[in-house]
């Protein structure tokens, strides 16, 4: 069986918030290369200004570590209120999500 990844997701820093851009951070631990990350905005997949990036192979269980990093115009992140990152691996799959509202 696969092992499922540690997923977390990180709203945009309060000091951003008074820039004209915002990121948020999906990080994924115990992740394997066959996976996949994807976003979605209020429920809809997004698929633009996003950066992904791996670290190089843990030696021990063959995993790596992801960081998928999504930027948006400050007005277009204040536009939406439900952030989604979802990790999937295998047969399975992790969301960890946030509400702007919530935060």
């Amino acid at each position: 069986a696969t092992l499922a990844p540690t997923v977390l997701i990180f709203p945009p820093a309060p000091a951003q918030l008074a820039t004209g851009a915002v990121t948020i951070v999906c990080v994924a631990n115990k992740y394997f290369p066959d996976g996949t990350v994807t976003w979605e905005v209020d429920g809809k997949p997004l698929t633009t200004g996003i950066e992904t990036s791996k670290t190089p192979q843990n030696s021990d269980d063959c995993t790596y570590n992801l960081s998928s990093t999504l930027t948006l115009q400050k007005s277009n992140y204040n536009s939406h209120n439900e952030y989604t990152c979802q990790v999937a691996q295998g047969a399975g799959s992790v969301v960890q999500s946030f509400s702007r509202k919530n935060c």
